[in-house]
């Protein structure tokens, strides 16, 4: 049973937006016990001057640099005291009060291992997104609507900016993979490790936490840092074929990169060590989660 919930919040200068979602969170949540915590990633701008007084039931993290959302997130769920953990962007509002029971409601399935919402635009509430997959041989994120009237569906992927799970299960499984670069696919990583250990993955269309699609980031993407992430990703959960398939299209676009990374990663001992010990604890193959989710991978239709 989940008895409290930790909101946790990374933010890296989002000016009032990250006091939007912090007031939005405690206004529009009617769950009996929560915590909010907000790990300020390296913030440099007024961001946090809201939260130099106190708030109750909020706990603030400052970090002295940016490390990324993966370590940022973990940070918070290190000092997170819930039953169940759910990471939130920094830009987002929830659309009806019931949000966390809803996540309770599929967590409290043990077979699932993460568990997200229906994810409206804040900009265009009557526009949703709902499952959130791979749109290309690159990991593209991309979004599809549900294929039945289901309330719960089982999903290929579970997206960073609403991501919950039991705390012990975090724990036990390691929690967003800190081996990665800065910015890019950890929610993809978190999501095809927990599949293939034997663990599902849901999305409720009930209820719902909007997001702000039409704000301008506040940090720079570099894809040095994404095509290392993808290529890890690749190497460490993707089947032969996959590894093949992603490995030539990022050949097409950034060769030096594909050839530096495939260098590094095969000369890192501690990815090789991780991934020998993941390939051990492996229940599922990546070959049963693209027969499991073919329907709903708009990549395997890309020529």
């Amino acid at each position: 049973m989940i008895n409290k919930f930790s909101v946790i919040i990374p933010s890296y200068n989002e000016g009032e937006w990250l006091k939007k979602t912090v007031l939005g969170v405690l206004e529009n949540t009617d769950y009996p016990d929560f915590e909010i915590i907000v790990v300020a990633d390296g913030c440099t701008d007024d961001s946090l001057d809201f939260l130099q007084k106190g708030i109750p039931n909020v706990l603030l993290v400052e970090l002295e640099e940016s490390v990324g959302a993966a370590k940022a997130r973990n940070m918070g769920a290190k000092v997170a005291t819930g039953d169940a953990l759910v990471f939130i962007d920094s830009h987002m509002v929830p659309s009806q009060t019931d949000w966390l029971q809803e996540l309770t409601v599929q967590l409290e399935d043990k077979k699932i291992g993460a568990a997200t919402l229906k994810i409206p635009y804040l900009e265009e509430p009557d526009r949703v997104a709902f499952i959130y997959t791979l749109g290309d041989f690159a990991l593209e994120p991309t979004w599809i609507s549900p294929l039945n009237k289901a309330k719960i569906h089982n999903v290929p992927v579970i997206p960073g900016a609403c991501f919950a799970m039991r705390k012990e299960l975090f724990v036990s499984t390691g929690g967003f993979d800190e081996g990665l670069h800065k910015w890019g696919r950890e929610d993809l990583e978190y999501s095809l490790r927990l599949w293939r250990l034997g663990y599902d993955l849901s999305m409720s269309t009930k209820s719902g936490i909007a997001h702000s699609w039409e704000r301008k980031r506040t940090f720079e993407i570099s894809w040095d840092e994404v095509d290392y992430n993808i290529l890890r990703i690749s190497l460490t959960l993707l089947s032969d074929s996959w590894q093949k398939k992603v490995k030539d299209c990022l050949q097409k676009v950034r060769s030096a990169n594909v050839i530096k990374f495939y260098r590094e990663l095969e000369n890192d001992q501690k990815f090789l060590s991780r991934k020998r010990d993941l390939e051990q604890k492996f229940k599922r193959s990546f070959a049963e989660w693209e027969k499991t989710f073919s329907a709903m991978l708009p990549v395997l239709r890309k020529k």
